[in-house]
């Protein structure tokens, strides 16, 4: 998988907005920027909890449990339609949480990252 760690945190709009500008900042005057590693932030624990479904997390666990070599195959380990397992494999993909990893023929194994932490700034 591409993402080996991934860091989830709740953080206010405001205070990611200044650290994308103080970025811009060192960026534009020349400095060198330290990249941060993939993260993933919300503004709310209620924005997180819509994100993070029992469904999507459940799904999480089997991916890692079950190494499915396919959505189909996680989809019926879960006991769900196709097509909602699809869209939240897609979301899960979009955010880094997931990767699909191509396997045999055409089916697309689903694979989770290494590390998942949650950090949440107050």
């Amino acid at each position: 998988m591409k993402v080996r760690k991934l860091k989830i945190g709740i953080r206010d709009f405001d205070d990611t907005l200044q650290e994308t500008a103080e970025t811009v900042r060192a960026v534009s005057a020349g400095k060198k920027v330290k990249p941060k590693g993939h993260r993933l932030f919300f503004t709310s624990p209620e924005a997180l909890r819509r994100f993070l479904t029992p469904k999507r997390i459940e799904l999480i666990r089997l991916i890692r449990k079950r190494q499915p070599s396919s959505i189909s195959e996680l989809a019926a380990l879960a006991h769900r339609d196709f097509k909602r397992v699809y869209e939240d494999i897609i979301s899960l993909t979009e955010a880094g949480m997931v990767d699909l990893a191509k396997g045999k023929g055409r089916k697309t194994a689903p694979r989770v990252a290494d590390e998942l932490r949650l950090e949440i700034v107050v």
